[in-house]
């Protein structure tokens, strides 16, 4: 199997899914409450919702197929040390850059979670590096997770699938006081993740090969769960949406597969998926200061910009982050963005 080929079509996916979430945020925070009431929005509001399947789920998938040497290894291998102490470090100083936007600037929508609409908490900060409630909770989830998997590499993949299974169906029954208690999606992901570390040569292999059988028999899983689900049940709709949204995501895989045979198209997204911390990471923030800019509804609002401004918007803010990174990785305050050289090389020792 071509090396660079496998790669292009990873990273593609990756940027695929992390630009997906940014649409998401920008929509629900900087599209939707700006409008003029009676304007139409249902396009957007339907095209997040339909990429639920697609979004996290695939990229829990991809994070476990480029960690799953690693962590199947366990910790005798160092650099699981380094993965798991590299999410751990980042998501420390990015819920510190948001507990300090909050306090210093604003808590709105985003750092809204960890200021509690009354500026820098420390107790917030402290409770939320062990329970998530911003945005940055997938940065938590993946150290928890290849730690999870390392710890237990010795035990059956199966039984470790199954109970992760049953613990993302559970996750929609965690009692929450509110929509801002994402530690809720450590449990639901977590089984998507474990797909991509147990199934990792399986998913490369038939990926690569555009295996049609495959193709065929994900998509039957994903209409059919998707149409049980449609019906309405909501205990239906938990149970199923573990195949749907595994299924989904492996369409996902499959379709950039098939994308980055355009060099073109594989160039511009693999390249943003090799950049996919900052974007994901900076985001929120950007979205926040959008709340100062003077008349952002009449901005937005306008005939020719409104069927397109969550679009434009996204890609402003995907190509700003990697400015600020690519400007900030040149310089000591890299590590905003990297685990520390010193720890790094302890941990490798």
């Amino acid at each position: 199997m071509p090396q660079t080929e496998r790669i292009v079509w990873i990273d593609a996916a990756r940027g695929v899914c992390v630009l997906a979430v940014v649409l998401m945020h920008t929509t629900l925070s900087a599209y939707l409450g700006y409008l003029q009431p009676g304007t139409s929005t249902g396009f957007w509001s339907w095209f997040i919702d339909a990429m639920t399947p697609f979004r996290m789920p695939g990229l829990a998938m991809l994070s476990g197929l480029l960690l799953a040497r690693r962590v199947r290894t366990g910790w005798s291998d160092r650099t699981v040390r380094v993965s798991v102490a590299s999410s751990s470090w980042l998501y420390a100083v990015w819920l510190l850059a948001f507990a300090l936007f909050a306090g210093l600037i604003g808590s709105y929508v985003w750092t809204g979670p960890i200021g509690m609409g009354e500026g820098f908490r420390l107790d917030a900060y402290l409770d939320q590096l062990v329970l998530p409630r911003t945005i940055l909770w997938y940065v938590f989830a993946l150290a928890v997770w290849s730690a999870l998997l390392a710890t237990l590499r010795r035990v059956d993949p199966a039984l470790i699938l199954v109970a992760l299974a049953i613990l993302s169906i559970c996750s929609h029954y965690v009692p929450v006081a509110d929509n801002n208690d994402q530690y809720r999606n450590l449990m639901r992901y977590a089984v998507f993740f474990a797909i991509g570390v147990y199934g990792s040569s399986w998913l490369r292999e038939r990926v690569h090969a555009r295996h049609a059988p495959f193709a065929v028999a994900a998509l039957a899983v994903y209409l059919g769960a998707g149409g049980i689900i449609a019906q309405g049940n909501p205990h239906v709709y938990v149970v199923l949406s573990v195949p749907r949204d595994a299924a989904a995501a492996i369409l996902l895989l499959l379709l950039m597969s098939v994308l980055c045979r355009v060099r073109a198209i594989g160039a511009v997204l693999g390249w943003v998926g090799r950049r996919t911390l900052p974007i994901y990471v900076l985001h929120g923030l950007l979205l926040e200061t959008l709340a100062y800019v003077p008349h952002w509804g009449s901005v937005i609002d306008r005939a020719g910009v409104r069927s397109v401004a969550p679009l434009l918007v996204t890609a402003a803010i995907a190509f700003l982050s990697i400015g600020v990174f690519e400007l900030v990785v040149r310089t000591p305050a890299r590590v905003v963005f990297e685990l520390p050289g010193p720890v790094r090389r302890a941990l490798l020792r």
